[in-house]
């Protein structure tokens, strides 16, 4: 995998977790363990974000994201805290480092290459199966207003789908938006025509059978 890198090296504290954190995605978090009390502690103080990786028991992800702290929701008297971020800038892990109680890394920053050429009919595809999903979800309620950067709107989506932990970090690393649009593409076609399956079922038990209500 190829990364365009946007910036120097830095340094910044990780967060492993078993979510995958994509650029513009809330994320709630409650803190309290002791050591990422004390990460928090840190970023709060030097106004700092910190980059959470995809973690489970086997693995460890060397491709992240960044999050801002941007509410604190409630700080508890055990020092406790109920905060929410917001993904800011994937990154990728140079060196792992341990001289805190929580992790640390030295990573460089990387974005989607910006000389691809996105096909408009993929996109309106995507934008139309989002939008029917919406519908589909919501009972009519709620809609995609507008069009989105291709590469923030693919991150939206990605962050909405019910996909598979690691199907998400595929989708965060690649460098492709053209690619990432299509898997969405995919996924999106799958997750129709589970919903409409849903929708139609819902509707048959509210007929007698012959397709019409039961009075």
């Amino acid at each position: 995998m190829e990364l365009a890198t946007l910036m120097k090296p830095i340094e910044i504290p990780l967060f492993p977790l078993n979510i995958v954190l994509f650029p513009g995605m809330n994320l709630p978090l409650h803190i309290f363990e002791p050591r990422y009390k004390d990460m928090i502690h840190y970023c709060l103080q030097n106004e700092s974000d910190f980059g959470i990786l995809l973690s489970n028991e086997k693995d460890l992800c060397q491709v992240g994201c960044t999050a801002k702290i941007s509410h604190i929701i409630r700080q508890y008297e055990d020092g406790r805290l109920d905060i929410v971020t917001e993904g800011q800038q994937r990154f990728h892990v140079l060196e792992f480092l341990q001289a805190n109680t929580y992790m640390e890394g030295v990573i460089e920053f990387f974005d989607d290459d910006s000389s691809e050429d996105l096909p408009d009919e993929l996109l309106d595809n995507v934008l139309n199966a989002y939008q029917k999903m919406i519908h589909l979800q919501t009972r009519g309620v709620g809609e995609v207003k507008g069009i989105f950067d291709p590469v923030h709107f693919s991150f939206i989506i990605a962050s909405t789908l019910a996909l598979d932990p690691p199907e998400k970090q595929t989708l965060l690393e690649l460098t492709s938006t053209t690619e990432r649009i299509r898997k969405l593409d995919t996924a999106l076609m799958h997750m129709l025509s589970q919903l409409e399956k849903q929708a139609a079922l819902e509707r048959r038990a509210g007929t007698n059978g012959h397709g019409k209500h039961d009075e």
